[in-house]
């Protein structure tokens, strides 16, 4: 990285309607631009704190709305317009201070990226960082057909939001293909994809059989808690899994609300509550301490146009912490790993998942082998470091006419 031609200090700003602590992705970017010497501020929520303003990681976080995981849909539509409002004056206010370069959305929206519509007027450069296509993610939520009139709309959203920014990232190059089919111009496409940081998801293999010292058996899903994940198949299998393996336990950490409600009704109502336990959000960088006790990472996602092909970070960190893994047989997945490296199942069949899991329980050798492979894997396919270069030359690129 450099400075600009005035060599004034380079200074980005973060935005969006992300929740800080618990976005991977995010202090990704963080860490990257704090490490170059770039002043950085953030525009987004902090759910661990209540004060105006964070210091945290090096960057100044303005604090400016919070979740609300329990709201009713009219309420939770009208608290995302306002926030759209209260981002808009936030990021206009902030950049006549600080005279920020570059303005860095995330999505979703897109539309977000219109927020920085002054600041861009006074010379300023946007991205807007598709971390989930709009298009597949309203397609997978609502299962609609892509010739429906809001899916059109959404589309049109999308591309007016691209066409708007001066650079678009993306998280992979499924996203990066859809984009292209959807008219959005090849070359304003750079795709950034999501690495777990080494510092923070490292295998610790003097930890390997010692779990921390506890004597649960425990499959773990760290994430967001919502019925398009398939946790309900994890506590389905607890029936069969029980008698097998009498001292397991499921944890699922993420933010609790209606789904996770949902989940312990379901424990309670299959009698296996007291194997279950739910733990609230707790920030990234405590995740691998909750891996290091845990014996089989869990990914259940329901395929569909979206988590098809989103890349799973929680799959990835499994890996970088060398846990076995079971998942749902999904295309990005099997891309990634193949069928040696991690244990399919199909969709919502829980007697199969409990099958893996007590496959992995009853075979040290086998699961060994398994952590090995996706290690391995992990490491080959996902460089921390590359990635970073790419987000380095494409800020150099698109201030050097500034």
């Amino acid at each position: 990285m450099r400075t600009t031609s005035r060599e004034k200090p380079l200074k980005v700003c973060l935005a969006g309607f992300f929740e800080y602590s618990g976005d991977a992705r995010i202090r990704m970017y963080t860490k990257w631009l704090i490490e170059k010497g770039i002043i950085v501020d953030l525009i987004c929520s902090h759910e661990f704190s209540n004060d105006p303003v964070v210091y945290q990681d090096g960057a100044r976080i303005h604090n400016i709305y919070k979740r609300d995981n329990k709201a009713s849909k009219f309420r939770y539509i009208l608290g995302y317009a306002l926030s759209f409002v209260k981002l808009i004056f936030s990021v206009t206010k902030l950049y006549f201070h600080e005279k920020f370069q570059i303005l860095h959305f995330h999505n979703i929206p897109d539309f977000i990226v219109f927020a920085g519509l002054i600041p861009k007027l006074f010379g300023a450069r946007l991205i807007i960082d598709i971390h989930d296509p709009m298009p597949e993610v309203y397609e997978s939520i609502f299962k609609t057909e892509k010739s429906n009139l809001v899916m059109k709309l959404i589309v049109f959203e999308e591309k007016i939001s691209c066409a708007f920014s001066n650079a678009v990232i993306t998280a992979n190059q499924h996203f990066r293909d859809n984009l292209v089919k959807r008219k959005i111009p090849e070359n304003k496409i750079t795709v950034i994809n999501n690495c777990p940081d080494p510092a923070i998801f490292s295998r610790n293999t003097s930890n390997d059989n010692k779990k921390n010292g506890e004597d649960k058996f425990t499959l773990i899903f760290p994430g967001t808690i919502a019925p398009r994940y398939g946790l309900d198949v994890a506590i389905k299998s607890l029936p069969y899994l029980i008698p097998e393996i009498p001292n397991v336990r499921l944890r699922i950490i993420g933010p609790l609300g209606e789904h996770s409600n949902a989940l312990e009704i379901l424990a309670k109502q299959l009698q296996v509550d007291d194997y279950v336990e739910f733990i609230s959000s707790v920030p990234n960088t405590e995740i691998p301490k909750y891996l290091e006790a845990a014996d089989v990472g869990i990914y259940p996602a329901i395929p569909g146009p979206h988590m098809s092909i989103a890349v799973p970070g929680k799959i990835l960190e499994f890996a970088k912490m060398g846990l076995p893994i079971v998942s749902t047989r999904l295309q990005i997945v099997e891309e990634i790993f193949g069928e040696e490296s991690i244990l399919f199942f199909e969709t919502g069949n829980y007697r199969q998942f409990a099958f893996h899991i007590m496959k992995i329980h009853n075979d040290p050798s086998f699961r060994r082998a398994l952590e090995e492979k996706v290690v391995n894997i992990a490491e080959d396919k996902f460089s921390y470091v590359k990635e970073a270069q790419i987000y380095y030359c494409l800020l150099n690129n698109i201030i050097k006419d500034q």
